[in-house]
């Protein structure tokens, strides 16, 4: 038997369709459709029904679910305890926001790995949260409290918002037309409406969200109305112009290095963290509080 085979099986299992399985784990649809079969051969039991809607589990594969998903839990711990163990070399898969990834993080970065030839990155810019328990990054930064048990945490620091809009914008456009663009991920998004609408003492209409920081500033640049941004972002685009700042820093957003308990010892993981730390404390006084 194939013990990789059974990642597959719990994956496909939690996706349920054989394009979700292949997206999370990098693979293409025939290569999982492949692995089950083969697992389904080894096992003697017929795992899911193919469905024309997806792939729904067997009473056989409903049952072998707890018990994979154990395994699993066991060979990728075992993985983690030997990664602690390396030399400073191989390659550190670390998770960070796009963009906070690409201004404030990738520098230092850069400058360590000039002094480690051994060492390379697997950098995953989402704002997708990743599991580190399943190794889907050793080291992750995060703009939001860690909720996730089992995990080492340290905040680094608070990022600063601001509202924003294009040159002229405010001095150009009656107040009654102003229009804003909304952050459209979660809560904070809602948070900040109602702090602006607050700051201007009256509602904007709203018809565009998005969940990307970059899209936000690219319609406020693009003269679609006020954004709400974070400075060390919006502050280096001479396109745009303060309209009102976070004085009280209501809309700060944390700033967390998030590790798993088994890999913190990794002299490459270690080595990792401490560029992202320095990283943090070389961010400009203004745009963190």
């Amino acid at each position: 038997m194939n013990w990789n085979d059974l990642r597959y099986f719990v994956v496909l299992a939690g996706e349920g369709t054989l394009s979700g399985a292949a997206r999370k784990l990098g693979k293409d649809h025939t290569t999982v459709a492949r692995r089950i079969e083969a697992l389904e051969q080894d096992v003697g039991a017929r795992l899911f029904d193919r469905l024309g809607t997806g792939w729904s589990l067997t009473d056989a594969g409903e049952n072998l679910v707890p018990v994979a998903a154990k395994i699993e839990e066991d060979v990728l711990a075992f993985e983690r305890q030997a990664r602690g163990d390396e030399t400073a070399h191989g390659v550190v898969r670390i998770a960070v926001p796009p963009v906070a990834g690409r201004i404030l993080f990738a520098p230092r970065l850069a400058e360590l790995l000039k002094d480690q030839r051994d060492l390379e990155y697997e950098i995953l810019g989402s704002s997708v949260i990743a599991n580190l328990a399943r190794r889907e990054a050793d080291v992750a930064v995060r703009m939001a409290t860690p909720d996730q048990s089992g995990l080492i945490a340290r905040k680094l620091t608070d990022i600063r918002y601001a509202v924003y809009a294009v040159r002229g914008y405010t001095a150009n456009v009656p107040e009654k037309d102003w229009e804003f663009c909304a952050d459209g991920r979660n809560s904070f998004g809602d948070y900040q409406q109602g702090w602006v609408w607050d700051q201007l003492n009256r509602k904007l209409p709203m018809r565009v969200k998005s969940d990307d920081t970059q899209t936000v500033l690219a319609f406020v640049a693009a003269g679609y109305g006020l954004g709400l941004l974070p400075r060390y972002l919006a502050d280096e685009d001479d396109r745009l112009e303060l309209v009102t700042d976070d004085v009280t820093n209501e809309l700060s957003k944390p700033v967390w290095l998030v590790v798993h308990p088994d890999i913190r010892r990794s002299p490459a993981v270690r080595m990792v963290m401490d560029a992202l730390i320095k990283a943090t404390d070389a961010i400009p006084d203004q745009y963190k509080c």
